[in-house]
């Protein structure tokens, strides 16, 4: 199994860090994984949030090319119609793979958030459409050729892309998907898919069965496609340390970040019951309830077993492990970063 880390800048003022000291202390991060030899590092956009979430993802990316010379460079994801005309981002992806010598890999996704799409004057009912025709777009430029597309959201008049990407045809493309029909959409087109990083494991298991039985329906070979879950992640050398020390950071993600009403969650009853979470100061978001089986959280022995669970049971090939939660402090993240390599990775492998 192959791992990664994922980062979403967030620099929340309740902590006392600026957006400058977050990029700066990521940046240094990043690099130390990169000599530590971790796979990827990932990014992912939000705009207008209070805390700073990372809307500039690709200029994010090109200093990451810069500070680093192995660990691979992924978006999860960019919100494609928020960039203006996909001839752009296209002309982005090819020079981010020039400059990181061939390691850029592209995460495209639609969008979700209505502020989001209201602040840039972009009607949230099109955002299919747009991404639709975005990704014909994206396939047609990299191709090298002249082209010309008319579709209802853009335009494009006899145009060539150059220069072209290092890698060929063009850097990896992965999709997101939240439904089933759009999984089996993913995998008509044939991407790679990212699931949402809230899904518990049997949700996961569910998803990458939807998926793989769409590949198998569409005459793919699994096998072809890389299988890449995102979790948050955080090891200390006991569970009860663990959890003091990154859970006021969590609970800024999962109360005023990934919360309701932006995202569903259930908790379930001792009756076997559910009942949805509407209110994020809820007790669920914070509960043990809710981290079991979907956030990683704990010491190396607990760490390893859950990362062999989703290698073992889901077939998840590159664990994205976000290790920098908003406000945390660099000394922490880094001290999980090494226990990662030197204690629980050994565990995952059966070298400890």
């Amino acid at each position: 199994m192959k791992y990664s880390i994922f980062y979403s800048l967030q620099a929340p003022a309740e902590f006392g860090v600026s957006p400058a000291q977050v990029y700066s202390e990521a940046l240094d991060q990043i690099e130390y994984a990169d000599q530590l030899g971790f796979h990827q590092v990932w990014l992912t956009e939000h705009h207008f949030m209070d805390d700073g979430y990372c809307p500039s993802p690709m200029i994010a990316a090109a200093a990451i090319a810069g500070r680093t010379r192995q660990i691979r460079i992924g978006q999860g994801v960019v919100l494609l119609p928020f960039y203006g005309h996909p001839l752009r981002l296209a002309e982005d992806t090819a020079v981010l793979d020039l400059a990181s010598c061939g390691r850029f890999e592209l995460g495209v996704g639609r969008g979700y958030r209505s502020h989001e799409f209201d602040g840039f004057g972009v009607n949230i009912k099109h955002r299919k459409a747009m991404t639709d025709e975005g990704l014909e777009i994206l396939r047609l430029a990299w191709s090298g050729e002249r082209f010309s597309f008319s579709g209802k959201h853009y335009q494009v008049n006899n145009a060539r892309l150059a220069p072209r990407p290092i890698q060929q045809p063009h850097p990896p493309v992965w999709l997101g998907a939240a439904t089933a029909k759009s999984r089996r959409q993913v995998a008509e087109g044939g991407y790679p898919l990212l699931i949402s990083l809230i899904t518990d494991v049997e949700e996961t298991k569910a998803e990458f069965a939807d998926y793989t039985a769409s590949l198998v329906a569409c005459g793919r070979d699994p096998k072809d496609f890389p299988r890449a879950l995102i979790r948050e992640f955080y090891v200390a050398e006991d569970n009860e340390q663990a959890w003091r020390e990154v859970r006021e950071h969590f609970l800024h993600i999962y109360r005023k970040v990934y919360c309701p009403p932006h995202l569903p969650f259930y908790d379930t009853n001792a009756d076997g019951s559910t009942r949805l979470v509407t209110d994020p100061a809820d007790e669920y978001m914070e509960s043990e309830r809710f981290r079991r089986d979907r956030h990683i959280i704990g010491d190396p022995d607990f760490c390893a077993r859950e990362l062999r669970r989703y290698r073992d049971e889901v077939g998840v090939e590159n664990m994205i492990l976000r290790m920098q939660f908003p406000g945390q402090s660099h000394a922490q993240v880094v001290r999980s970063m090494e226990l990662l390599k030197n204690e629980v990775i050994p565990r995952v492998e059966g070298l400890k």
